[in-house]
């Protein structure tokens, strides 16, 4: 549960630092000179989504002790689709 709750606080940092300080040079991949799509609508999607991922990720041991282990496997189908979605939408914003 500790190490829950420090990779959460991590990953609602993160967020907070990408969506409302600007910091893309956090994010995976990024390339300054190479991104031509719109810089505020990647700073707020990858923001949010790091936060959303921090917030599971605190919630995720006390799924598993109240409700069971399934909660694993949905957790995991939650995460992979979200990151998809986002590789999608980041590909969408960068083509102008």
């Amino acid at each position: 549960m500790i190490i829950c709750s420090i990779a959460s606080l991590l990953m609602i940092l993160l967020g907070y630092l990408i969506w409302t300080k600007k910091k893309l040079f956090l994010i995976a991949g990024y390339d300054e000179e190479t991104f031509e799509g719109d810089k505020e609508k990647l700073a707020k999607a990858m923001g949010m989504f790091s936060i959303f991922v921090g917030i599971l990720v605190f919630i995720f041991p006390f799924t598993l002790e109240y409700i069971g282990s399934f909660t694993g496997y949905i957790f995991a189908i939650i995460i992979v689709l979200g990151t998809m979605a986002m590789f999608i939408y980041v590909n969408i914003l960068n083509r102008k």
